[in-house]
């Protein structure tokens, strides 16, 4: 790879301190990366993106102005900027579990600890620009491929090749901006099937356990979020086909949301027969949004796989318990 061509590479990088932006400038430039812009909030941070036009993002977690990881999952959701694809690099001082999860379930490409050198950040840089990990798209996840080659076993989640400018240009490759916008789309159009289906499913699952519960009587905070990850999935839904072809679709998506917006809010359970239908309405819209989205499946098909699903969930919960107790006693 020709250093000449780092030129070209359009970095975004951010930190609150200045002295830390400062160190990138240096290390940038010395290494022939002369087109950056910096920032120090995430304070107009979609402006930003805009004006910037960047080819990768360097940014700290703990930047003031906002949520950093919020951020970044709103970006890979194509709630922020217009680019869901970007390379995101983030940078941090403290690399506890929870907070590279947090990254990492954030859709960033990779995680950096300070104090950092020259060579690190551009070995990284150079590692997304050649051997980028393909994008998935998950019911609560789009973004880098986290899963190591051997876990991935005989998954069928799609693999999900996406746009990278940044490997051509550090290679001195011609964009055909016409190629480049095709190339663009198609993982766009991708990106928003697969996410429907996901979301759809999420839906389907999610009413599966919280009709019985609320017919039940046993509504607990966790049936509670539950619920409000369905509410969550149909606005993701009805976000996502506005103003396309496939519009029609609010026709379910509406008085799914609105009734599942009344049951979380009145904290009904199937004593009255009012509260009953409600939940009625809930179980029929779930299914009807879950067939909507698969046309090429049967319907006790797709019930096979909404009830296998919430077997595995529920054998995880039950296994996590557990272990928490086991853990319990032993301390």
């Amino acid at each position: 790879m020709n250093p000449e061509y780092r030129k070209d590479v359009r970095i975004l990088y951010g930190d609150a301190n200045t002295g830390m932006r400062h160190l990138y400038k240096q290390a940038l430039s010395g290494a022939g990366f002369t087109q950056q812009r910096e920032f120090d909030s995430l304070n107009g941070f979609t402006d930003l993106l805009a004006v910037a036009r960047p080819d990768i993002i360097l940014m700290d977690v703990t930047l003031p102005g906002g949520d950093a990881c919020a951020t970044i999952r709103a970006l890979r959701h194509g709630l922020v900027g217009s680019n869901p694809f970007l390379p995101v690099i983030f940078t941090t001082w403290e690399a506890e579990q929870a907070l590279v999860r947090r990254i990492a379930d954030s859709g960033a490409d990779d995680v950096l600890v300070k104090p950092l050198n020259t060579r690190t950040l551009i070995e990284r840089i150079e590692v997304i620009a050649n051997a980028r990990k393909p994008f998935v798209v998950t019911a609560d996840y789009i973004g880098p491929d986290r899963r190591k080659a051997v876990d991935r076993g005989s998954s069928i989640i799609p693999l999900i090749t996406v746009p990278n400018p940044l490997r051509a240009k550090l290679h001195g490759e011609e964009i055909d901006a016409q190629a480049a916008q095709q190339a663009f789309a198609a993982a766009q159009a991708q990106v928003q099937s697969l996410r429907l289906r996901q979301s759809a499913f999420r839906i389907a699952f999610v009413a599966q356990q919280v009709v019985p519960a609320y017919r039940q009587g046993k509504v607990d905070d966790g049936v509670r979020a539950l619920l409000g990850d369905l509410i969550e999935s149909t606005q993701d839904i009805g976000r996502r086909v506005l103003d396309t072809e496939l519009a029609h679709v609010a026709k379910l998506c509406d008085p799914l949301l609105s009734t599942a917006r009344q049951i979380a809010s009145s904290h009904a359970t199937a004593a009255q027969p009012e509260n009953s239908k409600q939940l009625d309405l809930l179980q029929t819209l779930a299914e009807a949004v879950l067939a909507f989205f698969n046309p090429d499946k049967q319907a006790s098909a797709l019930a096979q796989e909404v009830a296998s699903a919430v077997e595995r969930f529920r054998t995880r919960q039950a296994a996590r318990a557990a272990n928490a107790a086991g853990l319990s006693s032993r301390g």
